[in-house]
């Protein structure tokens, strides 16, 4: 029989305690706000030319010039399943048995810790998806059975190499390649980038750069340090976009239970954005919620969490699981440069 403890935790709370967790600390969010879907499916078009027309003059009475329907490029795939979940330990099993003086206190609070820590472990598997659209166009999926490949359409020319690698000191050309950049996107598409986004390994690079410091301070200047916010204002002096970093680190769990550290952003990477949003995070139905008889059908789509029992053997299981995709309809606004190499 279930311990009483549970009733705290029903559905219905569990699934408003999960939903009022912000998702702190990314930057994906911003770039890709979250929207709410009842499908596991999603499609939209990719504009591939956002460069005006213009009009031809007509005498009176002349018909108008009939305009073409550009070209438009549609993305599509399913939106995939992410959860994770955890058991309680043989420790606090025992304390509900107890039931001793705190007992019951400690393994609430363990319980509501479980619900933070897979709600986390969901929302930074998103963050990894919007992350690597952001650097990379696409989206590659493979792992626990779930293969997805997703094109956004950054066009090939707005995916290139600077010519040196910018931590060669003595042939990098920071400011001019991001001049190049940001000409190059406002040429083809009609909207100049005004964002930047990095690592602070590249970050580090600028603030030693002689070019940099030349622009800053002046020949007098020569050893005079820079500060970023000291780049950010020669940039806007250039009408070149504002630069930010971006450094949290995550862990992945191996089979074994081994663990990886890696950056949601590559240290390499260098990437121009428009002012505006970049796309949307959709969050689908999970099978979890739909299955569940405690969960409305209004409340399906979202992240899912829940605490349930087992009787053999013993446990109670504490989860979060989600369905999540990027889409990335300003896939053309973008520049995507590895920028270290």
């Amino acid at each position: 029989m279930a311990h009483p403890i549970l009733k705290e935790f029903s559905r219905k709370k569990t699934l408003a305690y999960a939903r009022a967790i912000p998702e702190e600390g990314h930057l994906g969010p911003v770039l890709f706000p979250v929207v709410t879907v009842n499908e596991l499916t999603f499609e939209y078009w990719k504009e591939l030319n956002l460069l005006p027309v213009s009009a031809s003059l007509q005498a009176y009475g002349a018909e108008a010039q009939i305009a073409s329907r550009e070209g438009a490029e549609k993305v599509s795939g399913e939106i995939p399943p992410i959860k994770r979940k955890i058991y309680l330990d043989e420790r606090n099993m025992l304390a509900l048995k107890r039931e001793g003086a705190g007992d019951i206190d400690m393994v609430r609070d363990k319980l509501y810790n479980d619900i933070d820590n897979m709600i986390s472990a969901v929302f930074a598997r998103v963050e990894r998806m919007r992350t690597q659209a952001l650097t990379t166009g696409r989206m590659a999926l493979k792992e626990n059975g779930v293969q997805l490949n997703v094109n956004y359409g950054v066009p090939a020319a707005h995916r290139q190499r600077p010519t040196n690698s910018w931590d060669n000191a003595g042939a990098r050309t920071i400011i001019a390649d991001i001049q190049a950049w940001t000409q190059l996107i406002e040429a083809d598409t009609g909207t100049r980038p005004t964002r930047a986004l990095t690592s602070d390994t590249v970050a580090n690079l600028m603030l030693t750069d002689q070019t940099i410091r030349n622009l800053i301070w002046g020949p007098v200047g020569d050893q005079r340090p820079v500060t970023f916010q000291e780049i950010n204002r020669l940039l806007a002096t250039m009408d070149l976009p504002q630069i930010a970093t971006y450094n949290k680190r995550v862990r992945s769990q191996n089979e074994n239970g081994t663990y990886n550290t890696f950056r949601f952003f590559p240290a390499d990477m260098f990437v121009l954005m428009p002012e505006t949003k970049l796309g949307d995070t959709l969050m689908g139905p999970t099978a979890e919620a739909l299955l569940d008889n405690e969960v409305e059908a209004r409340d399906v789509a979202g992240i899912y969490a829940s605490v349930t029992h087992e009787d053999e053997p013993p446990m109670i299981w504490t989860k979060a699981a989600a369905t999540a995709m990027i889409t990335l309809p300003a896939a053309d606004l973008l520049y995507q440069a590895q920028v270290i190499f």
